[in-house]
């Protein structure tokens, strides 16, 4: 929540997405927003001071239980899927995976 308090800026919010591609089937995408869709859905823990996610409702079937981290490394900082119910196996890198059945 600490870094996206620091990067949105005014009415701003992390938006997840997932789409097809990736190395296992399926990638997270992040984005920052500040348009709210009709089929979209905010994170409600995430909302603690001020900071908002949101996932559009196709993506929030791939995604729903997870937990984002921003995760600060030598080579790259992002924010992350770390932990997904919904996904069988996932990519080194973190950023794609295929879904359970």
């Amino acid at each position: 929540l600490q870094r996206l308090l620091e990067i949105a800026e005014g009415d701003e919010f992390l938006r997840l997405q997932v789409e097809g591609g990736g190395c296992s089937g399926f990638q997270y995408k992040f984005s920052l927003d500040t348009v709210i869709q009709p089929d979209d859905r905010r994170a409600e823990a995430a909302r603690q001071g001020g900071a908002r996610v949101v996932v559009d409702v196709d993506s929030l079937a791939f995604v729903k239980g997870s937990m984002v981290d921003f995760s600060q490394e030598l080579i790259r900082s992002s924010f992350q899927v770390v932990s997904n119910p919904q996904a069988e196996k996932g990519c080194s890198c973190g950023t794609s995976f295929s879904v359970k059945f």
